[in-house]
């Protein structure tokens, strides 16, 4: 997203973190069944859970479901506009802007030109377009970036509650955020007090069930909510807690090119305690959702259980996490779904 202009260090170990912090949406963020994105002769729509086509595809992009609406563009490549629909196909917000997000919080992040600002279900410019960057609203408030790249936050009539002063920043979550100033990276509370100075580390990330990925040199731990390490810092990289455990990497090196990863190594997996749950034995994973976690092996995803036993065997060619007892895989170009059997509800179309 644009906006997000970062110290070299916090730019690549940022762009590593986020897909896997924020890939797969947060339990009760749609309203009713889920509906899938999928694509039939180029064109967009969405099926059920049953695989059954419940918006007819028609769209030049589409995207998943929040509190009821979900994006979609109208016109091919850079000439697109995005809006949004409702779960019938219904246009409930007309499209005229270049970006959308998802909406949480009732609020969503859009996009013209390189201005942004938030929307409301209803389409009203709630935050005119006035900012850099920003990001969905999380514990009530919003993170935008000034036109001199600098991160705040606002409430969600757009008063500034902390204003743009931090070089960079990661959104709310459980209560605090990360800011960043003279690149190190502290915990701040709504009002923008610092309540956990946690300077000693090169970086530290938001917390996810109580737990905070912090990295010192090339070492990756987790902190507690007192900003005590409670997983040693000794791996070689690690993943947000979700489901109740974390991935982290034995044997591999962080690489900045060509883009922000962890090179080699096997992955495994531990509880809260640090005690490790199962054996770092896979090349990469993702994380568990719905008590399932994609995996690769030899180029190959399949889906492990916590105990780490394959419920689905490697066979795709690319895998995500499951919502709603669904997910999405690739079979060379193509595009599928299947349930936790791995049958597949959607054949891979592209």
């Amino acid at each position: 997203m644009k906006g997000r202009i970062l110290p070299h260090a916090w730019v690549s170990i940022t762009l590593l973190f986020l897909p896997l912090a924020f890939a797969a949406p947060s339990h009760g963020s749609d309203e009713g069944p889920r509906l899938y994105p999928v694509v039939v002769e180029g064109k967009w729509g969405y099926i059920d859970n049953t695989g059954k086509v419940a918006v007819a595809p028609r769209f030049g992009a589409a995207f998943r479901f929040s509190e009821g609406l979900a994006p979609v563009q109208v016109g091919p490549g850079k000439e697109g506009k995005r809006g949004y629909i409702d779960r019938t196909g219904k246009v409930a917000i007309p499209p005229r802007y270049e970006w959308a997000g998802n909406f949480r919080e009732g609020l969503a992040n859009v996009r013209t030109g390189n201005r942004m600002g938030y929307i409301d279900r209803t389409g009203k410019e709630v935050v005119p377009l006035t900012y850099t960057g920003n990001y969905p609203f999380s514990d009530g408030l919003g993170m935008v970036v000034d036109s001199s790249n600098k991160f705040g936050f606002i409430d969600r009539t757009g008063k500034v509650m902390i204003p743009p002063k931090y070089e960079s920043a990661f959104s709310f979550s459980e209560g605090v955020a990360v800011a960043v100033t003279d690149g190190k990276g502290r915990y701040i509370d709504r009002k923008g007090k610092v309540v956990l100075d946690t300077s000693r580390f090169d970086v530290v990330m938001p917390f996810f069930e109580g737990r905070a990925i912090a990295k010192i040199s090339d070492r990756w731990g987790f902190l507690d909510r007192t900003g005590k390490v409670a997983i040693e810092t000794k791996w070689d990289g690690a993943f947000p807690f979700s489901d109740g455990l974390a991935a982290v990497n034995r044997g591999g090196r962080y690489r900045q090119a060509p883009a922000p990863h962890i090179e080699g190594g096997k992955w495994g997996f531990v509880d809260p305690s640090g005690k490790v749950v199962i054996e770092p034995a896979f090349d990469f994973v993702l994380k568990f959702t719905e008590g399932m976690c994609p995996v690769m092996v030899n180029g190959k995803w399949g889906y492990i259980d916590r105990e780490g036993s394959y419920v689905i065997e490697p066979r795709f060619d690319e895998a995500k996490e499951f919502e709603g007892g669904v997910a999405r895989v690739k079979a060379g170009s193509k595009t599928g779904y299947i349930d936790k059997t791995g049958r597949y509800i959607w054949n891979p179309t592209e």
